[in-house]
């Protein structure tokens, strides 16, 4: 499927358009805490530039929303004084030597992350922190009165990027993605992932060795063109935890939207949209920025809709055999299944018991009423088929009083046996309460398993 989008057209016809939005998480807002993403995108010249930036979620980095939006404009000025200057000097081509280019991307990202800790320095210096804001930073308080490493309180990550006629160059410290959609329209994060981001830890701008720590990537658009890319903080992917590819899909719909209602539209239809996926996945601040050639990339939209559904599919039947597995987890299902066998069986041998001691008191008590209507005087005028089956049923003289006796001891067991089958009746419908649902919850997970699985096999012969 997606090894058959066509080519893009060439680089020249392409049409960036830039996008940003920022929201602050369903978590901040209930407990009334700012945003500290932020996000920024800038055109000017042909220069596009676009960045986000996520605020560290701790006490101690208690002006890190303030950071973020330091990192994003010193990002953005650094990146704009950069490409102008590689562009008026004719470096383009150093940035795709392997030797030349390390040497002027480190000089960019040292500016950058001494730029901002120079500013965010000044910020402190012109307001200091309050003896609340020193109590709020109770692990690191004391070392802040003492001026150590007070940048920490301005914590902060940055994915930003550069795109020219020419080149994007991106540029990454600490968690988040960035997401490259290429001229075939496959979604990739080409920036170096660092193994020190795990769940929530993070690398950061106010790390000592913040500028050694950034990663980037550098893509010569001549040779391999780009039809979009979008930058996210890590409240876009912890929505979606099962998978990354998940958080492709969620911006291939971003995509999607651009290319149905214009790039202007999507930013006034991205704080429903972002605030919606904070709400029901990860409840924290969510940032996008990046950039979008919409003619070349309304080409895969049918693509996207294709690649969308079978992750999607992929996604459910994953969560289906998870529930089975969980419900054959720890033998429960087993358990109950042996339980409701055995009490079936048992069930069925009172009914049993209990019925034929019934079948036998009720014959008895025929045979003996029989015997009995005969000493009535209205006997010789029942209707002469009456009398010849009453006197087939009827007991001689001398065996009606053991007949009343068997009577009396099978009434007995019959009461003794009905008393047990009540018993074992109450047992088996407990066993079905816990059993039958569940039974019947496992029969249709394999179903629908079995239809998902049909539906992906489609999926993926196409």
């Amino acid at each position: 499927m997606l090894g058959l989008w066509k080519k893009a057209d060439p680089v020249q016809s392409v049409q960036y358009e830039l996008f940003s939005c920022s929201v602050r998480g369903s978590s901040h807002i209930r407990k009334d805490t700012p945003c500290e993403d932020f996000g920024i995108r800038k055109e000017i010249d042909g220069i596009r530039i676009f960045a986000v930036a996520d605020g560290h979620g701790d006490p101690n980095c208690l002006r890190s929303s303030v950071g973020s939006e330091y990192a994003c404009r010193i990002a953005c000025e650094a990146l704009e004084s950069f490409a102008r200057n590689i562009s008026e000097n004719g470096f383009e081509s150093r940035l795709f030597d392997r030797l030349e280019c390390p040497v002027m991307v480190d000089r960019l990202i040292r500016s950058i992350v001494g730029k901002w800790v120079s500013e965010v320095d000044e910020e402190l210096s012109r307001n200091p922190l309050t003896d609340e804001e020193y109590r709020t930073a109770s692990r690191l308080g004391d070392e802040y009165r003492k001026n150590i490493r007070t940048e920490r309180m301005y914590g902060t990550t940055l994915i930003a990027g550069l795109l020219t006629e020419k080149y994007l160059l991106l540029l990454q410290q600490g968690d988040g993605r960035c997401v490259v959609f290429d001229s075939e329209g496959k979604a990739s994060q080409p920036i170096p992932w660092d193994e020190r981001c795990v769940g929530t830890a993070t690398t950061s701008l106010c790390d000592p060795d913040a500028a050694g720590s950034v990663r980037y990537h550098v893509i010569n658009l001549e040779e391999n063109p780009v039809i979009a890319c979008i930058a996210g903080t890590d409240g876009v992917e912890d929505s979606f935890p099962t998978s990354m590819e998940k958080t492709h899909a969620y911006y291939r719909n971003i995509l999607a939207e651009a290319c149905e209602m214009g790039v202007e539209a999507l930013e006034q239809a991205l704080p429903a949209d972002l605030s919606e996926l904070s709400r029901q996945g990860s409840a924290d601040d969510v940032s996008v920025s990046g950039f979008v050639d919409i003619k070349r990339t309304r080409k895969f939209l049918k693509d996207f809709e294709n690649a969308n559904l079978l992750i999607n599919t992929r996604d459910e039947l994953a969560l289906v055999n998870s529930r089975i597995k969980s419900m054959e987890s720890g033998g429960m299902l087993e358990h109950l299944s042996k339980l409701y066998d055995g009490m079936a069986l048992s069930y069925r041998t009172s009914e049993e018991k209990y019925n034929e001691l019934d079948a036998k008191c009720r014959e008895l008590q025929e045979k003996i009423a029989a015997h009995e209507q005969e000493q009535v005087p209205e006997f010789d005028r029942l209707p002469a088929e009456i009398r010849e089956l009453l006197n087939k049923l009827r007991f001689s003289k001398d065996m009606l009083a053991p007949a009343k006796k068997d009577l009396e001891t099978l009434t007995v067991q019959r009461d003794e046996a009905k008393r047990q089958y009540d018993e074992v009746s109450a047992q088996m419908k407990a066993a079905e309460e816990k059993y039958l649902p569940r039974k019947e919850k496992y029969e249709a997970l394999l179903r629908q398993k079995s239809e998902i699985t049909q539906k992906l096999s489609e999926l993926e012969s196409k």
